[in-house]
């Protein structure tokens, strides 16, 4: 490792996942490590720092995380909190855990952000990467994965890491520099923490601050926010379902192709991906161009593709249940993702959507569902409002539900014979659960009890 921290004191703000990979990476590198924790942890967390034994505080940052030379911060907490602006002020070098990542890194990075699709694009290109015989560690963001101060430790000069990044995460960056840089799309999201669109692009459009000339950028060519924003100094591989591109990747909504100075070659049929809709044709291009970058060839990709089964929470098949299809769909969390996964089937769904909502217009999503939907479950903190705005947009068939296994129990009395049951919120699952991941897993697990009645 050429980063090393040894006599350096490093505070890690946030307990979380990516915070305490942060902390064993600091540790490893030979920084003091201490750890603040705003909340109160859970027994695991505790039982965790106990076991590190890091000197510590939770319920509250206090001045004592401040004695450091070094403050890395964690995804949910904001660049402009008052700790870390107290740190800046006392001269304390501020980063994020993915800069430390990339400090510590010998592995080339490949960095997907976008609102939508880059959990898939991320685990399509490390897919893609190890079948062609190159050793890709994947995650970052990346949920259920593994945090990318991890990916860094263990992967060597040889190897290659596909990781996902969010736009909380590139706000952090100084260094932070993607050989391959992926951006999916940009539509609103996060306006809980970003003042807007505007705001919420320029984070995402930070993946390329620090890429040269001899770097990649993939670009959705069809994406007019992707375009307006992000502007790299790296070749740009454009991918899109729309139209031919002279490089990249397309699609004429048959098959799929590689470009390269305008000569096409065939990756596969479209049709015969496993994973569904139109997005995922664009996920594939997407991945398809990022790998080809670092010398996939056009057959083993597609073959590569022709095996990826998909990622766990997005669009999902839990199961069949007396002939009907139950979809987890549960890492959608905003309304254009909604949309997307509802235009992904055809013939009669019942869709379980709600939650809590980040200020964004739920109207495409709603608009979506009441064109296309046989009936709509509303659960968690919007199932009202988005009630009322279905009604009137004249889509009266919904039931309201006090707890997502009551939900899964009406939809599954709503749905046709060979239906579709598709859980897609459209909405944050912190209302009624802790993450997505457990939204997921209680849907999955109410489907399976289904299954045993």
């Amino acid at each position: 490792m050429g980063y090393e921290l040894r006599g350096t004191r490093a505070t890690v703000l946030g307990l979380g996942r990516s915070g305490r990979a942060a902390a064993g990476l600091l540790e490893k590198l030979g920084a003091a490590v201490f750890v603040s924790e705003q909340g109160r942890p859970d027994r695991e967390t505790m039982d965790w720092l106990e076991s590190k034994k890091y000197r510590h505080e939770t319920g509250g940052h206090t001045e004592k995380a401040l004695r450091a030379d070094l403050l890395v911060i964690s995804p949910g907490i904001r660049p402009d909190s008052r700790t870390a602006s107290d740190a800046r002020s006392e001269g304390i070098e501020v980063i994020g855990e993915i800069e430390l990542a990339y400090r510590a890194a010998q592995a080339p990075i490949i960095a997907v952000t976008g609102t939508n699709g880059k959990s898939t694009v991320t685990s399509m290109i490390g897919h893609i990467l190890n079948n062609c015989g190159r050793r890709c560690l994947v995650g970052g963001n990346l949920a259920p994965g593994r945090p990318l101060c991890d990916l860094a430790w263990e992967a060597g000069p040889g190897d290659l890491i596909a990781a996902e990044v969010s736009s909380f995460q590139l706000e952090t960056i100084k260094d932070f520099r993607a050989a391959v840089a992926v951006v999916t799309n940009i539509t609103p999201d996060h306006f809980d923490r970003h003042s807007g669109l505007e705001a919420y692009a320029r984070a995402k459009a930070r993946i390329f601050e620090n890429q040269s000339p001899g770097d990649f950028a993939v670009l959705n060519a069809d994406d007019a926010n992707v375009e307006r924003h992000c502007k790299p100094r790296a070749k740009v591989l454009p991918f899109s379902r729309a139209h031919r591109t002279a490089c990249g990747a397309w699609s004429d909504g048959v098959r799929m192709f590689l470009a390269d100075k305008g000569i096409d070659s065939e990756i596969m049929p479209a049709s015969e991906l496993k994973v569904p809709g139109g997005h995922n044709i664009e996920n594939a291009l997407a991945a398809s161009a990022a790998s080809a970058a670092l010398g996939c060839q056009p057959g083993d990709i597609g073959n590569a593709l022709r095996s990826f089964a998909g990622v766990p929470h997005r669009l999902e098949e839990v199961a069949v249940v007396d002939g009907i299809r139950y979809v987890n769909n549960s890492m959608c969390t905003n309304p254009a993702a909604g949309a997307s996964s509802l235009r992904a089937f055809e013939g009669p769904v019942v869709v379980i959507a709600g939650g809590r909502e980040k200020g964004l217009d739920m109207g495409p999503y709603l608009e979506e569902i009441a064109s296309r939907a046989r009936a709509a479950v509303l659960i968690g903190e919007s199932r009202k409002g988005m009630e009322r705005a279905l009604g009137e947009l004249g889509f009266v068939k919904t039931r309201l539900a006090g707890s997502l296994e009551e939900a899964v129990d009406m939809a599954a009395a709503l749905a046709a014979p060979e239906g579709t049951v598709l859980f897609s919120p459209g909405c944050t699952s912190f209302d009624m659960f802790g993450d997505f991941e457990k939204r997921g897993e209680a849907f999955r697990r109410r489907v399976m009890e289904m299954g045993k009645e």
